[in-house]
């Protein structure tokens, strides 16, 4: 087990952006490569949603194979933070992210030299030396990510998600990093002057501000145990006083490829049913997950069906998705990945369905290129429409589906899903009762 195998996905990934001749271990370098401090004082660190966006921040560098120092004082934490225990803040870190990647640990003590880049929470002082340094903060729905001179203490309140988002772009930043050290052999230098330029004074809305807040979340069923529903659970298991129930239909065991993104998942946990991984991890806290180890899939309807109202998809095999739809949930979230890119949509009476979206199967069995911080955007925007749906809100048609290039997370592309004529999942609905196809 080596930490070239766990970063394979990632590996896979950075090869879009590289000339064939770069070598596996001049990728690995460039991800072991990058130096990060995580910088936070104990003012900046008292909110719930603070230690929500450091520990997201944390997890995802992590993930990603870099030298992270944890630049914060002792901090109890204030709410649930899995795949973390109960205790001090930084120790917790340091305990899982030692069961993260082989051979990888956090650093506690500061760095002797300069690291790559500084990020730091609110105003908190950066007393480090860096190539860059970038500073984060959120409101209850919305993260941001500015330069060092934008000095205002954490005002994120409770309500975590925005402390996510401001996460996820904050290790972002970083993995940039890697991949200008791989500047001299891109395949197209001035996408390595765009895509992966430093994004600064940014501002991404999850939903409007004014949103409802929401701890209820009642029944629904997770269709994959895989990324995008570890980072979906991993959003709503930080909703303070969170109670619902669901069902993790997945019939895998974990393996060395899945820690380079999979949010909750650790290494000495490998060869276990990720269902049942899942499920125990959660037990004795609001969410209550029932392990489902079978596939979704025609021969095991009979034992899978009904669906709850509400049904969450974090699979890759897009006739699954259509499968699901037929099944007709009230309610259905979607989240997806491709290369650098994270996609989430709803489908509910009346709308465009899943198969509208996407009418045409992509078969494939090669590994899918994928890194930690597009994974879990997936997961967060679909956990976000969730919330929201969970909340009575009926959103705007103009939002049913999002992709986001994660690396530029200031030009998310928002639109409807129109209904297509001939759909065969609209057929299905419209035979029972539901929408009919346009």
């Amino acid at each position: 087990m080596t930490l070239r195998e766990a970063l394979d996905r990632t590996l896979l990934l950075m090869r879009d952006e590289v000339h064939k001749s770069v070598t596996d271990d001049e990728l690995m370098a460039a991800l072991t490569g990058v130096s990060v401090a995580l910088i936070a004082d104990a003012a900046n660190m008292a909110s719930h949603s603070a230690q929500t966006a450091f520990v997201t921040a944390a997890v995802l560098t992590a993930r990603s194979g870099h030298r992270v120092y944890l630049r914060c004082p002792p901090v109890a934490l204030a709410g649930p933070q899995p795949p973390l225990g109960r205790g001090e803040l930084v120790e917790e870190l340091a305990r899982a992210g030692a069961d993260f990647l082989p051979g990888y640990a956090f650093a506690t003590a500061a760095p002797e030299g300069e690291v790559d880049i500084a990020i730091a929470l609110g105003d908190s002082a950066i007393p480090v030396r860096a190539r860059r340094r970038v500073r984060l903060n959120a409101s209850p729905w919305s993260g941001r990510l500015d330069d060092e001179t934008a000095k205002e203490i954490w005002h994120g309140g409770w309500w975590p998600l925005g402390a996510m988002a401001a996460g996820a772009m904050g290790a972002a930043e970083a993995f940039k990093a890697s991949i200008r050290k791989l500047a001299h052999a891109a395949r197209n230098p001035s996408r390595m002057e765009t895509v992966f330029a430093p994004a600064t004074n940014v501002v991404f809305a999850l939903a409007p501000e004014g949103s409802p807040f929401v701890r209820q979340l009642g029944t629904f069923d997770c269709v994959s145990g895989g990324a995008i529903i570890n980072a979906i659970l991993y959003a709503l298991a930080r909703v303070p006083g969170v109670e619902g129930r669901t069902r993790v239909i997945e019939p895998d065991t974990a393996d060395i490829s899945n820690l380079n993104r999979y949010m909750l998942l650790l290494r000495s946990h490998l060869k276990e049913l990720k269902a049942r991984d899942l499920a125990a991890m959660f037990v004795g806290s609001g969410l209550a997950i029932e392990p489902v180890p079978k596939r979704y899939e025609p021969d095991q309807l009979p034992s899978l069906l009904p669906l709850a109202a509400s049904v969450l998809v974090g699979v890759d095999d897009i006739p699954t998705r259509w499968l699901v739809q037929r099944a007709r949930p009230g309610w259905l979230g979607i989240g997806a990945t491709t290369h650098w890119s994270a996609m989430a949509s709803f489908h509910a009476d009346g709308l465009g369905c899943a198969e509208c979206l996407h009418p045409a199967d992509d078969p494939g069995n090669t590994p899918i290129p994928t890194v930690a911080f597009v994974s879990f955007w997936a997961g967060l925007l679909t956990a976000s429409y969730f919330l929201r749906h969970c909340a009575g809100l009926r959103m705007p048609v103009s939002e049913q589906q999002i992709y986001l290039t994660a690396l530029r997370p200031e030009h998310p592309l928002w639109s409807t899903v129109p209904r297509r004529r001939g759909c065969s999942s609209c057929a299905v609905r419209g035979a029972t009762g539901f929408a009919k196809s346009a």
